[in-house]
């Protein structure tokens, strides 16, 4: 139970935060700010051509919460995830018995390599209001941005430092 109101307090804290950030954990999140709907491509860029699903979007989200997903394949699916394997093995054990997390992901917005949409977690404790979270196409696959994997992670009580 003390796991389970942590998390939610974390979440609510992390989903404030984050629609305050000032974009200094990822270059990509300042970025994510000036993506509007009312924009008009000008040029066709490989970004744009390979623009995420919200189907896609949801999947890697999830992928990092699962309880059943090794940390080094939820490391795969993240910016600098390499950098956060020890975050993400806290992580995946705080939640081992947490129950399901689901995402509601909105149509993203994509600027350049930076993907931006609107997401509502839901817990067994309730569910959040949505925020931004951004994903950065690398190599050809988009990836959940750190900024918005730390946001996970400090939720699942295990933060970026």
């Amino acid at each position: 139970m003390r796991t389970s109101s942590a998390f939610v307090a974390l979440a609510a804290a992390a989903l404030v935060a984050a629609g305050c950030s000032s974009g200094e954990d990822s270059d990509h999140s300042s970025e994510s700010s000036a993506a509007t709907t009312s924009e008009a491509p000008t040029t066709a860029s490989a970004a744009d051509a390979t623009a995420p699903t919200v189907e896609e979007l949801t999947e890697s989200l999830a992928l990092v919460v699962a309880p059943n997903v090794d940390a080094a394949t939820k490391a795969a699916d993240i910016e600098n995830g390499q950098a956060r394997l020890a975050n993400l093995e806290q992580m995946t054990a705080a939640l081992a018995n947490y129950g399901e997390i689901t995402f509601q992901v909105d149509e993203p917005t994509v600027e350049g390599e930076t993907a931006t949409a609107l997401v509502a977690i839901a817990t067994p404790r309730g569910t959040a209001a949505p925020t931004p979270n951004t994903w950065v196409l690398i190599d050809g696959d988009w990836k959940v941005s750190d900024a918005s994997a730390c946001q996970l992670l400090a939720m699942g009580q295990a933060p970026c430092v």
